[in-house]
């Protein structure tokens, strides 16, 4: 049993007294890992905000289209009810589905440049993303390379034999 004098088999303490450690500060890094952190979060959350601002975009101009289709078709019905011969039937309907075509044509050229635009600002942001990345790695590098060359300027302790009747 382990005591004060005697330490026992899993005594962590005692076998880093030998081991070369550097002197670890939580105060030495923490303003590079927190604007890491921070460059890292912002670009996050731009990332975030630009897809839901293009989604949205996309969304409302699709709802609004959706409403004007709505309130034309039930024009339309409105027009056919009234009709009282077929010609005027048809000429009602080839005017109503020539609108919608079109329409539907400009509509979908909307949508497009909308994904085209939303695209080209993601790429953008990945880009800055991959940039602060790309900053992050250096300070991760450095702080590796500082982090190495204190454990090499650490001197170990040379390590003291045991006498030999007693047990370490």
């Amino acid at each position: 049993m382990p005591t004060k004098r005697n330490s026992g088999a899993f005594d962590i303490s005692a076998m880093m007294t030998d081991w070369p450690m550097p002197a670890f500060s939580n105060w030495t890094h923490a303003e590079r890992e927190d604007r890491m952190e921070a460059r890292t979060i912002a670009s996050f959350q731009k990332m975030g905000e630009t897809m839901w601002s293009q989604a949205e975009k996309a969304f409302d101009d699709h709802m609004e289209f959706v409403s004007h289709r709505i309130h034309e078709d039930f024009e339309c019905a409105k027009s056919l009810s009234q009709c009282v011969a077929p010609e005027e039937t048809v000429a009602t309907l080839q005017n109503f589905y020539s609108r919608m075509a079109t329409e539907y044509q400009q509509h979908f050229e909307k949508q497009a440049t909308l994904f085209r635009d939303s695209f080209t600002e993601n790429a953008a942001v990945v880009e800055e993303f991959n940039e602060t990345a790309m900053e992050n790695v250096t300070e991760f590098s450095k702080a590796a390379e500082e982090t190495l060359q204190e454990t090499q300027t650490a001197k170990p302790k040379p390590r003291r034999k045991a006498a030999a009747g007693t047990k370490r």
